[in-house]
This record gives structure tokens, sequence and C-alpha cells, in this order.
């Protein structure tokens, strides 16, 4: 059975689309379109939820050769991009407290000029920007996923 994926995006009115995990770049793309405002992608759902499949869709699609996969122990991947400009893929779960994200240079890194997808956001909320996208991914009894995107994203 081919697990369905579901994005509802909140906007003034709401909006359903399914998607099969072989059509996960057009939701891939339609963030895409959205980083174009914003370069901070916050992503929030419980282990397992498809979180760093759907970042390595994305570090794909915006032309990263070879994703590595999630950063859990080294807690950050840092990707050039062909422009010059850079995607840091974040995955913050093992970071502990504030102290802890402040002594990693967190604050500092999050003033740069790149793209930053931010896995157990959560855990550093305080030092994201004000203006990103937050990304909540649930895990339904069906095997589907719900995608939501507030569609004040810090605007």
């Amino acid at each position: 059975m081919v697990n369905m994926l579901i994005l509802m995006i909140r906007h003034m009115e709401k909006e359903s689309k399914e998607y099969s995990l072989e059509t996960l770049p057009i939701l891939v793309e339609q963030l895409q379109t959205m980083l174009t405002e914003t370069k901070v992608l916050e992503l929030h759902g419980e282990m397992g939820a498809g979180k760093t499949t759907l970042v390595v869709e994305l570090l794909k699609k915006m032309g990263v050769q070879d994703p590595e996969g999630s950063p859990t122990y080294s807690l950050i991947n840092e990707y050039p991009l062909e422009n010059g400009s850079k995607i840091y893929h974040i995955d913050a779960f093992r970071i502990n407290s504030s102290d802890e994200a402040y002594e990693l240079g967190l604050d500092e890194l999050f003033e740069e000029n790149a793209f930053f997808f931010v896995e157990w956001a959560e855990k550093i909320i305080n030092f994201l920007p004000e203006r990103r996208i937050t990304l909540t991914i649930t895990t339904n009894a069906s095997l589907t996923r719900t995608y939501s995107i507030p569609h004040d994203h810090g605007s």
C-alpha cells in the first residue's frame, strides 16, 4: 500500500490536497515557492513523521547533489549552493537548553543570509527569526500524513 500524504494549507479558506510519496516533489515545489518570502522552515512532528524525508527532497529540489539526511548527531549539516548561498539543515532534537543552543552559536548562525530547515524547532524556538514558515506534520492512523502551514508565517 502506498502511503498517502495530505497537504492542508490554511489560507483565507482551507485547501486540502492529497499526495502520494511519488508526488512529494509537488509539495516540495510549493514549499520552495514559499521560501522566496522567508528563508526559514520550522518543522514540527513526532519521531518518524517524515521531517527528514521532506527536508531531503527540498534539498534536492534546491540543487543539493547528495543530501546527508538528518544531522541528529552533528546537529547541523551545511550545504553550499551554486549561487553562493547556503542551506543549513538543523536537527535540534539533542539540544537540551537555550544555554546549549547559545553555546553552539545558533544566535549568530541565524543572522546569516542563508536558508534554514529546522527539525525539532520547538527546542530552539527563541533563536528562530520572526519571519519563518511553520510546518507541522501529523501522522494519522491510516498511515497518511497531514501537513499544516498557517497562512500567517511570521510576515
